[in-house]
């Protein structure tokens, strides 16, 4: 009998440890409040104030559940359609479910938040992008219903806690560009784990990368560390893998896809030192696959043409890839090299009754300046090589695929230079075709005998007085017929075949998806889809407003254009165009007013008639002018329509000067824009002074630019 009282007693005591309270959360979060500097938050709404009268649904909670990013239970059961990380329910009425502190220069040590008073009914816990500092403690073990823990961009240090596994009730986790080192726990993932989403990008880690008891895992991102997958047990849940930049060497298993991730739908391993030849292709799920920047030789398989499809993206530039070489250096010998060799150093000899491309691809019509990249095996430098498309394809924008292949993998066929500059055959004897855009050298050679120039001189000023004369008449006639339209079509056709600048002054348009990161985490299996669909819409503005693809990386575009009035047409029709369109919806969506997922909106009609567009200068961000659209279509639907992905694109416009010989390729230009464009927000075009003094006497002319005409009065249809 005592035993059992005594086993009641301990069970009641920890019962009440577990327990918690409405005024233990408040105090902990005045801790908080200090501890991280609240005085000099963005917002503080309503922070302190304990006598606020906070209400919802009719039903009255304390007051710091009215404290701006906090949210509170609302009920403590369920019913069958509502899930308690989504809807707010299942934990005591009144107790904190959300800490949602995104984006609100948050200053301090991250230790010094108390996980226990949150232990049982904590949901969500959001303080990215802010400036905490310090580790994250073993103390997170505490919580029992944690499902989303987003750390994203603060300063935080130290390893990663093996108790960040006894949560089992994580779903997705961010900890991207903090400090983090040491290696990931491989115990990450319990035997009950539910993570989905693990996001450890642009941080320390090193060592193996273990992930072989997250068996619910469908997104993973650690780009930007020294890590090693560990690929003994397969994955089946597993769609994106970003593993971008972990000096990885060697070859890919040939049976990666089959055997360890058979549902994968993105793969990203660009930037490493991987070698060897493809692995066979035995799926269909694959939307894009990255493998840029690597060392891969030989030709690509035919099994590729599984994914060979529109909206598929496929990178397999700047390796040693070939269609005809034989005899490739080996694994060993390219893992160990520390240059980047040119392509016919890496092949004995070379076949050249082997075909130029896979039986399922062929060379389009439609060229495109090659991007300069500083591992590439040949020089790119003003040059122009066609696109990819499917054989057979008829030829027209959306037919052509998002495949990069080096046109050395295809003996350069079809490639022009540059105005200026001409094709140089480098080729060694019995080596793989080697070409290069060069400046050509003119003949010194002179002729000894007299010319029927030099005998009649009086000839030539006449000819040229006569075709003078032709000139001018000839001149006025077209500008009395058609006037400025005529020059206008020449202008904009000088615009369509002069190519990337090779001197003189330009600007620069850095453009990237605000929260990308986080929409691939949430929505891996919409992300693609997406990025076919903002990919498809760049290239569509960028050809109407004579602009040249400098760089693609990932979300990101660098569009280079020789006019600043130019480069603001492509913003501002490029952002109408996003603004109209129709984005994918995800496939849950949830009556609550806060869920986890902050990229979702209501979907509006995109054909309503779009308003004009005026163009400010706004000096808020440090001085910098900005453009602003006003009567944007993205707004809530009081219809309560079917939720899309609210996608939303951040531009920077930066002007410079590129002199002879000088490379756009780290052009300080380019990185003054990407500067711009990282303090925009999404929807939003910022440009530095020199470019608003260039355009600010055509707003009026900028003011005709809509999602369906361009500045030169081409329509996209």
């Amino acid at each position: 009998m005592l035993l059992q009282l005594f086993v009641l007693a301990l069970a009641s005591t920890a019962s009440a440890k577990e327990a918690c309270t409405a005024e233990e959360q408040e105090g902990a979060l005045v801790n908080a409040f200090t501890a991280w500097g609240g005085n000099e938050w963005h917002n503080k709404k309503g922070w302190l104030d304990s006598t606020l009268e906070c209400r919802l649904k009719d039903l009255k909670f304390p007051a710091h559940c009215c404290w701006h990013g906090i949210t509170c239970c609302v009920s403590s059961t369920c019913a069958e359609t509502e899930r308690p990380d989504v809807d707010r329910c299942g934990c005591k009425q009144g107790l904190v479910w959300g800490i949602n502190l995104d984006s609100n220069n948050l200053v301090g040590n991250f230790t010094r938040f108390d996980h226990t008073p949150f232990a049982c009914s904590l949901q969500r816990l959001k303080l990215s992008y802010n400036g905490l500092s310090g580790e994250i403690s073993g103390g997170i073990k505490v919580h029992k219903r944690l499902s989303s823990l987003e750390l994203q961009a603060n300063e935080l240090q130290g390893t990663l806690p093996t108790e960040i596994g006894q949560v089992s009730s994580l779903r997705l986790v961010l900890l991207s560009s903090n400090k983090l080192e040491g290696t990931v726990p491989p115990d990450i993932c319990s035997n009950a784990s539910r993570l989905s989403s693990l996001a450890i990008d642009d941080n320390n880690f090193s060592g193996l990368l273990d992930l072989t008891h997250c068996k619910k895992l469908t997104y993973v991102a650690a780009k930007g560390n020294n890590l090693a997958p560990n690929l003994d047990e397969a994955l089946p849940e597993l769609k994106s893998v970003f593993l971008e930049d972990n000096s990885l060497v060697g070859a890919l298993p040939d049976d990666i896809f089959a055997n360890f991730l058979p549902n994968l739908e993105q793969l990203a391993i660009s930037k490493n030192k991987l070698s060897g030849r493809l692995p066979d292709m035995s799926m269909y799920s694959l939307k894009n696959v990255i493998l840029d920047e690597n060392r891969f030789v030989g030709p690509i398989p035919d099994s590729w043409s599984r994914i060979a499809r529109p909206n598929s993206l496929v990178r397999l530039d700047t390796n040693y890839l070939s269609c005809c070489g034989i005899k490739p250096m080996t694994i060993q010998q390219l893992s160990t090299v520390n240059r980047t060799l040119r392509i016919d150093e890496v092949y004995e000899g070379v076949d050249y009754s082997a075909p130029l491309l896979p039986p399922f691809l062929e060379l389009s019509d439609e060229l495109e300046p090659v991007t300069v990249k500083l591992q590439q095996s040949f020089k790119a430098a003003g040059m122009r090589c066609p696109t990819l498309r499917i054989v057979g394809q008829e030829a027209n924008p959306e037919g052509t695929l998002d495949w990069f292949l080096d046109p050395s993998y295809y003996m350069f066929e079809k490639c022009e230079c540059d105005e200026g500059l001409r094709l140089v055959n480098l080729t060694k004897p019995g080596h793989i075709f080697y070409f290069e855009c060069q400046v050509p050298e003119l003949d010194s050679s002179s002729s000894s005998d007299q010319t029927w120039v030099e005998a009649y001189p009086w000839t030539v000023v006449i000819i040229v007085v006569v075709g003078c004369l032709l000139l001018v008449m000839t001149s006025f006639a077209l500008y009395l017929y058609k006037g400025k339209e005529v020059l206008r079509k020449l202008r904009n056709l000088k615009k369509r075949t002069q190519g990337l600048p090779s001197s003189g002054p330009f600007v620069a348009v850095v453009t990237d998806i605000q929260g990308w990161t986080d929409l691939c985490a949430m929505h891996p299996d919409l992300s693609m889809k997406v990025l076919g669909i903002h990919n498809s819409i760049l290239r569509k503005a960028r050809w109407m407003n004579f602009g040249y693809t400098h760089e693609t990386e990932g979300d990101s575009f660098t569009v280079v254009f020789c006019d600043a009035k130019d480069a603001a047409a492509f913003c501002l029709q490029a952002q109408q165009m996003l603004n109209m369109q129709q984005w994918p919806c995800p496939r849950q969506s949830s009556n609550s007013e806060e869920g986890p997922f902050p990229h979702m909106k209501n979907y509006v009609n995109p054909l309503s008639k779009l308003p004009m567009v005026p163009m400010i200068k706004d000096f808020s961000m440090h001085g910098v002018p900005k453009i602003q659209t006003f009567g944007s279509s993205r707004n809530h639907s009081n219809l309560g329509g079917p939720a899309s992905l609210d996608v939303r694109v951040r531009m920077g416009m930066a002007s410079g000067f590129l002199h002879q010989d000088e490379s756009l390729h780290g052009h300080p230009t380019i990185a003054k824009a990407k500067e711009v464009s990282d303090a925009a927000v999404g929807g939003q075009i910022l440009m530095e002074g020199n470019t608003f003094a260039a355009i600010k006497d055509s707003l009026g002319e900028l003011g005709t630019v809509d999602a369906q005409v361009g500045m030169g009065g081409f329509s996209l249809n």
